[in-house]
C-alpha cells in the first residue's frame, strides 16, 4: 500500500509539474519545492535564483541559482550550504518507492559549514529526529564542483578545520588548515574530478599531505565510498618526533620512541585496518614488519610482527620512560600514560638480530612478545642476548590500577665475565659463567617508583672459572703480589664461587651474600643498594689465602651514587700500616715490612649452599618460613 500511495502522489506530481511547466515555467516551482523540503527537514531552502530544468524521462537535471540550505538552530553557523548554483540529476524509478535519488551533482562556488555534537547529532543528517536510520529517502551520488570552501567543526574531539577546493582538468586539488584533535593542522593534495560518495566500487584517487603537530603523512591511493570511508588503499609515508603522539592522530596508544619514519602500504576493508610491509627508522634503529587493527570489537584490537636488523640502545630509552640523563638519579621517571592504555588491546612479536650498545653493556639481541589487555601491559616471553647468555623471563604492569603495579620476574643463564666486563683489560682472561634470577614487585607511574618501592629478590652466582691473578692481588693491594707477576707475567687463578644475593624490600637491596672467592683470595661483603634515592654502601673485606711480604689490604668500601660511585679502601688501616713501616724503619729498615706482612690464610666459602640459597626463588623463601635475615658482615667460611 505505501509504495502505491508514494506511486500515486509521485505520477500525480509530476503531471502537475507538467502542466504548471507548460504553462508557467519552471520558476514556479520554487516556493513549492522550498516549502517541501523545509517542511520535511526543518530547515530552510532558498532558491534566490532561476530554476532551470533540462528532462529527460531517465535523468531530468535541475538548475538552482543561488540556493542556500539552513543548518538546524543549534549550529554555530547559519547555513549548511551556499552555492551560486547548483545542478543535479534526479532519478525518476526511485520516486515512485519514496526515494530521492540524485545521480550526480554539480557546486559552482558553494561553501559547506558542517558541524558535530557531542551528543551525536551532525548537520548533514538531514531528518528531523538526526537518527541517520539506515533507510534514507535521500541519496546521492557522485559530487562535482569548481571552486569551495569546506568547513568542518567538531568541538568533543577538538577538531575545526576549513578547506579550499579548486576543480582543474586534471582533477580537484585542495589546501586545508585548522585543528585536529587540538594540534595544528596543514595539509594540501589533489584528487579526481569526480567525488563519488556513496559508490563501494569506484575508487577515488588522491595524494596529499599533511602535517599534524609534529607528525608528517604523506599519501598516494584510493578511497572507496567517501561518505561512510568504507574502504581505502595507500602508499603512505609517516614521520614524526615520537609515536606515542599518533594517539592524537588515530586514537590508538602506541608506545613512545625515539624520531621515526616509516613508508608502506595501509589499507582498510572488511572492518581491519592494516599496515603491511612497512620499513624504516626508530631514531638509529631500522624497524620493519607488518600490523593490523580490527575495529571491530569493544576496543581495536593490534596483532604485529616487527623486526630490526640493528636495534640502537639509545632508542629504548623512550620505552622505558627516560630519553636522556637526569639531575640526581639514573633511573627512567618519565611516567607512563597508563590512561591510554585502554584505547587498544595488542599482541605484538619484536625481535632484534643485533643491539648497538655502550662498548660497557654487552647487551646482544633482543626477542620479546609485547600483549595489552584491559590495560594490563605484559612482555612475556621477554629474552635479551647479554655476554653470551640470556636474560630471560617475563614483566607484568597492571595499567588497570592507581598508581600502576609491576612485577617483573627473570632468570639470568650463562653470562660469560669475559664479555660481561669488556672494557677491563684484565677481566678478558676471566672464565666462568653468570647465573641466577630477579624477582621484583613494585608499584609506580614509572620504572624509578616502580624499583623504589619494589619488594623481591636478587640472587647472581658463578659456580666455577677462573680471574686473573693481578685483578685479584690489585683487589687486595698485595703489592709484592703485583710486583712478582708483573715480573713473571699475568696467569688465571681459580674461582670457587662468587655470590651476590639480596634480599629486596621498599626498594632496599640488602646484601644476604656477597662472596668472591679464589685460589689466592676470598673477598667477603655486607651492605645496601638503595633504589629510592639511588645510592650505594657496601663493604668488601679481601682475605688473603696466601703470605705476602709487602700488602696494605684493607676492606674497600663502594659509597655514593649511582651516577658517582666512589670505590675507596680503608685509609685508617692503610695509614696505621705505613706509619708502622715508618717507625720501625726508623728503627731498623729491615723492620719496615713488619706491618706490611700479610699471614692470611683466608678460609675457603661454603660455596655449594651460598649458589642454593642465591638460586632459590623469594617466592619458595617466604613459603618456607621468611626470609633470611641479612649478613652483617661477610657470611661465614
Amino acid at each position: 500500500m505505501r509504495v502505491l500511495k508514494w506511486a500515486g502522489v509521485t505520477v500525480l506530481a509530476l503531471v502537475v509539474a507538467l502542466v504548471l511547466l507548460v504553462a508557467f515555467g519552471l520558476n514556479l516551482l520554487r516556493g513549492p519545492i522550498s516549502r517541501a523540503v523545509s517542511e520535511a527537514t526543518g530547515r530552510e531552502l532558498v532558491i534566490a535564483g532561476e530554476l532551470r530544468a533540462l528532462w529527460s524521462w531517465t535523468h531530468p537535471r535541475l538548475r538552482a541559482e543561488r540556493v542556500s540550505y539552513a543548518n538546524p538552530g543549534w549550529a554555530k553557523a547559519e547555513h549548511l550550504l551556499r552555492a551560486q548554483a547548483i545542478e543535479a540529476s534526479i532519478s525518476l524509478l526511485p520516486l515512485f518507492y519514496g526515494r530521492i535519488v540524485v545521480p550526480e551533482v554539480h557546486l559552482e562556488r558553494p561553501e559547506v559549514f558542517l558541524e558535530q555534537r557531542p551528543d551525536g547529532r551532525k548537520t548533514w543528517r538531514l531528518d528531523r529526529d538526526q537518527k541517520d536510520r539506515g533507510g534514507s529517502r535521500f541519496y546521492i551520488g557522485a559530487l562535482t564542483l569548481d571552486q569551495g570552501r569546506v568547513n568542518y567543526d567538531d568541538p568533543a574531539r577538538r577538531i575545526s578545520v576549513a578547506a579550499d577546493l579548486t576543480s582543474k582538468p586534471q582533477g580537484m586539488t585542495f589546501s586545508a588548515e585548522g585543528r585536529y584533535k587540538g594540534l595544528p593542522l596543514k595539509a594540501k593534495g589533489a584528487g579526481g574530478q569526480v567525488l563519488a560518495l556513496r559508490d563501494a566500487a569506484t575508487p577515488y584517487p588522491l595524494q596529499g599531505e599533511a602535517r599534524i603537530g609534529s607528525t608528517d603523512i604523506k599519501v598516494d591511493g584510493t578511497f572507496t565510498g567517501i561518505a561512510e570511508l568504507a574502504a581505502f588503499d595507500l602508499a603512505i609515508d609517516l614521520r614524526g618526533e615520537s609515536m606515542v603522539q599518533l594517539y592524537e592522530v588515530f586514537g590508538i596508544a602506541f608506545p613512545d620512541t625515539s624520531p621515526y619514519t616509516t613508508r608502506g602500504r595501509l589499507i582498510k576493508g572488511d572492518g581491519r585496518v592494516r599496515y603491511e610491509d612497512f620499513a624504516g627508522k626508530v631514531g638509529k634503529s631500522d624497524l620493519a614488519g607488518s600490523f593490523q587493527v580490527d575495529t571491530g570489537g569493544e576496543r581495536p584490537f593490534m596483532k604485529a610482527e616487527l623486526r630490526s636488523k640493528l636495534l640502537h640502545f639509545a632508542d629504548l630509552g623512550p620505552l622505558v620512560g627516560t630519553t636522556e640523563p637526569r639531575k640526581g638519579g639514573l633511573l627512567p621517571d618519565r611516567p607512563f600514560d597508563a590512561a591510554r592504555w585502554g584505547s587498544v588491546d595488542a599482541d605484538v612479536g619484536l625481535r632484534a638480530g643485533r643491539i648497538e650498545r655502550p662498548a660497557q653493556l654487552p647487551l646482544e639481541d633482543l626477542a620479546a612478545r609485547i600483549r595489552m589487555r584491559d590495560k594490563v601491559l605484559e612482555l612475556e616471553p621477554l629474552e635479551f642476548g647479554i655476554a653470551g647468555g640470556t636474560l630471560a623471563g617475563s614483566i607484568r604492569l597492571d595499567g588497570s590500577k592507581a598508581p600502576i603495579r609491576a612485577a617483573a620476574n627473570l632468570r639470568v643463564r650463562k653470562l660469560e665475565l669475559a664479555k660481561l666486563f669488556p672494557t677491563i683489560e684484565q677481566a678478558k682472561q676471566s672464565k666462568g659463567e653468570v647465573s641466577g634470577l630477579i624477582e621484583l614487585a613494585g608499584r609506580g607511574n614509572s620504572v624509578a617508583r616502580m624499583l623504589g618501592s619494589a619488594d623481591g629478590k636478587v640472587g647472581l652466582f658463578v659456580d666455577s672459572g677462573e680471574v686473573s691473578r693481578l685483578l685479584m692481588q690489585l683487589a687486595t693491594l698485595d703489592l709484592w703480589g703485583i710486583a712478582r707477576t708483573k715480573l713473571a707475567g699475568d696467569k688465571p687463578i681459580e674461582i670457587r664461587c662468587a655470590i651476590a644475593d639480596f634480599a629486596v624490600k621498599d626498594g632496599v637491596l640488602q646484601a644476604n651474600a656477597l662472596v668472591f672467592d679464589t685460589a689466592v683470595v676470598n673477598i667477603g661483603g655486607s651492605g645496601r643498594i638503595n633504589l629510592q634515592n639511588e645510592t650505594m654502601d657496601l663493604e668488601l673485606d679481601p682475605e688473603p689465602k696466601d703470605r705476602s711480604l709487602a700488602s696494605l689490604n684493607s676492606p674497600l668500601y663502594i659509597r655514593g651514587t649511582f651516577g658517582a660511585p666512589e670505590v675507596s679502601p680503608d685509609a685508617g688501616k692503610i695509614a696505621a700500616k705505613g706509619l708502622g713501616a715508618l717507625l720501625l724503619g726508623a728503627v731498623n729498615p729491615l723492620l719496615a715490612v713488619v706491618p706490611l706482612i700479610e699471614e692470611g690464610p683466608g678460609k675457603d666459602s661454603n660455596c655449594g649452599k651460598l649458589i642454593a640459597e642465591a638460586a632459590s626463588s623469594s617466592r619458595s623463601s617466604a613459603a618456607a618460613g621468611g626470609t633470611r635475615k641479612p649478613a652483617a658482615k661477610a657470611p661465614a667460611r
